[in-house]
């Protein structure tokens, strides 16, 4: 039953570049840093350096010039997500009698490092919401 599976999924990716699993499990795919259309690893040469296509499936990545500004919008709203979670939680650590020591350190720590840490992860999951609003389409056999 597996087998007969996975060889559906695999004809469904060659035919319409996607291997037919649900839009939730897309976005999950984007959110671990995983091919969108087929759910592979290894997108990555290191943290910053992103493969220009999918090492098992080929997709594309960079589909026009200036793809990746939605991957930049969804870096700073997950960042300043973050950054605002940061700033309310050490708020209420410091109450009763807030310093702003106590706010402004970890603010500023979080502010300087989310956007580095959610550079990968913000690609691949825009990546993934790409996918579901324009699907790649017919894959060439090489």
């Amino acid at each position: 039953m597996q087998e007969k599976r996975k060889a559906e999924r695999l004809h469904m990716l060659r035919t319409t570049g996607m291997d037919g699993v649900s839009k939730t499990r897309v976005i999950l795919r984007g959110l671990f840093m995983a091919c969108a259309a087929c759910g592979s690893r290894g997108l990555f040469h290191h943290w910053w350096k992103m493969r220009e296509s999918c090492p098992k499936c080929a997709l594309v990545f960079d589909r026009s010039d200036g793809y990746w500004i939605g991957a930049v919008a969804v870096n700073t709203m997950m960042s300043a997500f973050l950054l605002l979670a940061t700033v309310v939680v050490s708020f209420l650590l410091a109450l009763p009698d807030p310093q702003w020591q106590p706010v402004l350190i970890p603010s500023v720590a979080v502010g300087v490092i989310a956007p580095v840490f959610l550079d990968p992860i913000s690609r691949t999951f825009w990546t993934s919401m790409v996918a579901i609003g324009r699907p790649p389409g017919k894959r060439d056999e090489n």
